[in-house]
């Protein structure tokens, strides 16, 4: 061990990509890197891209405005259920986009054996921890599901709310639980995708900066962007489909057709979304963290302090640690976190534009305006930021 940490001569040897080829000026991935899931994407997005996929990209990009046309014309044209589709048709249209941009950055180098060798037990540490923890965090929402549904069960009626012409005690109760489980499950997959494109661009930014800094920079925005965009996406297209689920209760069980649904009412019942995605996110940033920070202190206390092996050198087990940490606690606990923050920040706006525009007595389609309207800004913020990552 002391000769490991004195030779100044790192190698882990091997050929420089997985195919046995010299790489320093290859610019995209081999056909197949180990990665089953990354070698499909790859695959799609190589394939969808040709030449002669034009008229097919042409296509998929209408599918979006053509089933909004189809909605409008066939199914309901009010505003309510209209601009809520809206908004879920564009963030389904975004995690198309996503996935992408995901394989652009899939489909760029990746670097000699010595990053890859790297890289590797990084990638499988932190998707093995990830699934570990979220393992652990889902039996604990399981049972708080259960939990809610039993409190809410139990509960009087509100008075004076117009939901209980529509949903009994236990119906509600069963809506509360279902939105947590929806909200934490779209949590969880805020942060796999963010801890899945991050330890897969992140050798690829590496592999790229040895050339061309700016491509590195340009992969590196990217990723970032992916997870991102797959967060607001999320949010928004939860939201909206149990929105839409519920305002469609509202028409079905209506008494008479003069009845007007309260839909200002709709996002009290959608709390349990925002709250099973608080849930996720507070167990992922607390488990992640206290992992990384864990092994950080043991990398410096082991390697810098005992051996005066280099901060950072992957000889040292406990740098490897810290890095998967990193990626769990960093990347999956911050976009579980930022899924969070959007959908509370969405449903808290959603309930106080329900309530002004009830008490100030507007008519129906008024009202869903003043209600929708945070959506219909997510989805903008989203379209409008999603130019603008093209333009790094």
């Amino acid at each position: 061990m002391d000769n490991l940490a004195t030779s100044g001569d790192f190698e882990m040897g091997g050929p420089d990509t997985m195919d046995g080829r010299e790489d320093d000026e290859k610019t995209s991935a081999p056909f197949n890197t180990n990665d089953y899931w990354a070698d499909s994407i790859m695959h799609y997005y190589r394939h969808f891209n040709k030449d002669g996929m034009f008229v097919f990209r042409i296509g998929a990009m209408a599918v979006a405005p053509a089933s909004i046309l189809v909605f409008a014309t066939l199914i309901s044209s009010s505003a309510s259920t209209l601009m809520a589709f809206i908004a879920m048709v564009i963030a389904l249209f975004f995690v198309g986009l996503s996935m992408n941009m995901l394989g652009w950055i899939l489909d760029k180098d990746i670097g000699p054996r010595s990053m890859q060798e790297v890289a590797e037990p990084i990638r499988e540490g932190s998707e093995g921890f990830f699934m570990t923890q979220y393992g652990t965090i889902f039996k604990f929402a399981f049972v708080t599901a259960v939990g809610l549904f039993f409190l809410y069960s139990m509960r009087d009626p509100v008075p004076g709310s117009e939901l209980n012409l529509y949903f009994s005690t236990l119906s509600m109760a069963f809506i509360m639980s279902a939105g947590f489980l929806v909200g934490a499950c779209c949590s969880a997959i805020s942060g796999y995708a963010g801890i899945w494109v991050s330890v897969r661009a992140n050798l690829r930014v590496a592999a790229a900066s040895r050339n061309d800094y700016n491509a590195a920079l340009q992969i590196c925005f990217r990723g970032g962007a992916f997870a991102a965009i797959i967060n607001v996406a999320l949010a928004i297209f939860g939201i909206s489909f149990l929105y839409l689920c519920l305002t469609f209760h509202l028409y079905n069980t209506q008494k008479t057709t003069s009845q007007v649904p309260p839909i200002e009412e709709i996002p009290v019942l959608l709390v349990g979304f925002s709250f099973g995605a608080s849930f996720v996110a507070m167990f992922a940033q607390l488990g992640g963290g206290i992992f990384t920070k864990a092994a950080d202190v043991g990398a410096d206390l082991v390697g810098k302090v005992e051996l005066g092996i280099p901060e950072d050198d992957p000889r040292n087990p406990a740098v490897i640690a810290d890095l998967v940490g990193d990626n769990v606690g960093d990347c999956a606990g911050q976009c579980a976190d930022l899924f969070e923050s959007i959908s509370a920040e969405i449903l808290s706006a959603m309930i106080l534009g329900g309530a002004m525009a009830k008490h100030a007595g507007l008519d129906y389609e008024t009202k869903a305006g003043f209600i929708l309207f945070p959506l219909l800004v997510h989805s903008l913020d989203l379209t409008v930021s999603t130019i603008a990552v093209y333009f790094v």
